[in-house]
């Protein structure tokens, strides 16, 4: 089942995951980009969800991702369309984030004091599904809904949440993997990769990447280091790299921009900006930006904004309308590089005022 919606005229393809799985087929859009709307995945209600209510009233949303970052900050401007568009009066958005992407314990102080004050639903991003079940479960007794975002649902054992509204991760790896091929693959190439924290963001990534990348021979990876999702850490780690690899690395893959920008800065402060590519994943505005100017070469565009905007949107139809909703919205994920970047719409970055 697949419905069609439009962001300031940009038009998205946002699939409802209920079929039997199949394996999903990469495809050529207009502006030769790489693209796939992701992998079905059959996933049923399990019965220990909260059932959906009307609330009445101003609906209030708890919302958590991971930290806050450049990424975030584009669903939480997403968030905002949506519920401009359902009306100022409706909604009381209350955006809380751990201060870092380790601080599960703080993720975990923040969810469980929105369920015990009563709020109507609560969408989040973690890092450690599994240390936050029995909030899950507390959440569930309590008849509030638990909404996950940004989350590789694959992973996960949660019989609780109603919806995971995102994308599929392992697909945008894999896009990337496939990209790296297409673009490295007959030639020799040592390709680095900067990692992020341990957990199922980095498996379902780095997995989806190596399917991707298959058993191309051409293509060695000569190192593979976590960067902790942040941008100076993964400077750093791009700096002992180029150290330990003297003979050169001709391409770096960051799981996430900033960690790709981070190897950057690094690539740059050696004169080696012409020697090396590199690659990123989520097509964050300073990813965008860094494309354009020929400073990147390629980035997966992970619908972030339409990811906050169906989240919201979703949360409505559960809470407001008192509707069932598929256990999966994905969105489609696109390949951008320097051939195409100039194509994508920067509105899809920004609350837009109508």
């Amino acid at each position: 089942m697949t419905f069609y919606r439009s962001i300031q005229g940009a038009t998205f393809v946002v699939a409802l995951l209920v079929a039997a799985p199949v394996v999903a087929q990469e495809t050529r859009t207009e502006l030769g980009q790489l693209a796939s709307r992701g992998q079905h995945v059959d996933m049923a209600r399990t019965g220990k969800e909260p059932e959906p209510k009307k609330v009445e009233g101003k609906i209030q949303i708890g919302f958590s991702p991971t930290a806050m970052n450049t990424h975030y900050d584009v669903v939480i401007a997403g968030a905002r369309q949506a519920v401009r568009e359902l009306g100022d009066d409706k909604f009381e958005l209350v955006i809380q984030a751990p201060s870092g992407q380790s601080g599960i314990a703080e993720q975990m102080n923040i969810v469980e004091t929105w369920v015990n004050q009563g709020y109507d639903a609560i969408a989040l991003a973690t890092a450690n599904d599994q240390a936050m079940m029995p909030i899950y479960e507390k959440a569930a007794a309590a008849g509030i809904p638990i909404f996950l975002f940004n989350m590789p649902v694959t992973d996960s054992d949660n019989p609780y949440y109603v919806s995971n509204v995102g994308y599929d991760q392992f697909e945008a790896g894999r896009l990337m993997g496939l990209y790296t091929v297409e673009k490295y693959g007959e030639k020799l190439t040592k390709l680095a990769i900067i990692e992020g924290l341990p957990g199922v963001h980095n498996t379902q990534r780095l997995s989806g990447f190596m399917a991707g990348l298959g058993d191309n021979a051409n293509i060695t990876i000569v190192a593979s280091q976590p960067g902790d999702w942040v941008r100076d850490r993964a400077q750093s780690v791009m700096e002992n790299i180029l150290t330990a690899n003297p003979d050169g690395v001709d391409v770096v893959w960051g799981l996430y921009d900033e960690m790709a920008l981070g190897a950057l800065a690094a690539i740059r402060a050696r004169g080696l900006e012409d020697k090396i590519d590199v690659l990123g994943y989520d097509n964050t505005p300073d990813a965008n930006e860094a494309i354009k100017r020929g400073e990147m070469t390629a980035t997966v565009d992970t619908a972030p904004k339409e990811m906050g905007y169906n989240l919201v949107m979703a949360i409505n139809t559960y809470v407001g309308k008192s509707e069932i909703l598929p256990k999966v919205i994905n969105s489609e994920v696109v390949v951008w590089d320097q051939a195409t970047i100039a194509s994508f719409d920067p509105s899809n970055y920004v609350f837009v005022e109508k």
